[in-house]
């Protein structure tokens, strides 16, 4: 396992700038929204995506489903736990279920399958 915050930290950081970036192109209400939120949603996003790799790389293992199913139950709860403190009216309803167990079933397909490689092509 690689382990390391700073590595963490700055994969984070570039996710953030791209995902900042294309939000800002491609979504209007993204555009609309003031400096002070366009900061917020910066550090947000920041926060949920160095967590998501910093737990991806410390505590989950190859070869493992057991350990694909509790980073992609991490990674959707994460998420969601951040829409939900920012977003007035979140509902979970029947869709929404099954749209994160959906989301669930492929985060856990991705990390078993892209697991190896990210080991045998270290960066």
């Amino acid at each position: 396992m690689i382990c390391d915050i700073n590595r963490s930290i700055n994969i984070g950081f570039i996710t953030t700038v791209l995902l900042t970036l294309m939000g800002y192109l491609l979504v209007p209400a993204v555009r609309d929204l003031d400096n002070i939120k366009l900061l917020f949603l910066f550090v947000v996003m920041f926060v949920i995506s160095t967590s998501i790799d910093y737990f991806n790389y410390c505590f989950t293992k190859c070869d493992s489903v057991t350990s694909s199913v509790k980073y992609s139950l991490f990674t959707i709860a994460i998420i969601y736990l951040f829409a939900g403190l920012f977003l007035n009216n979140m509902n979970f309803t029947k869709d929404t279920i099954i749209i994160s167990g959906i989301n669930v079933l492929l985060l856990t397909g991705l990390h078993y399958w892209s697991c190896e490689y990210r080991n045998k092509y270290k960066l």
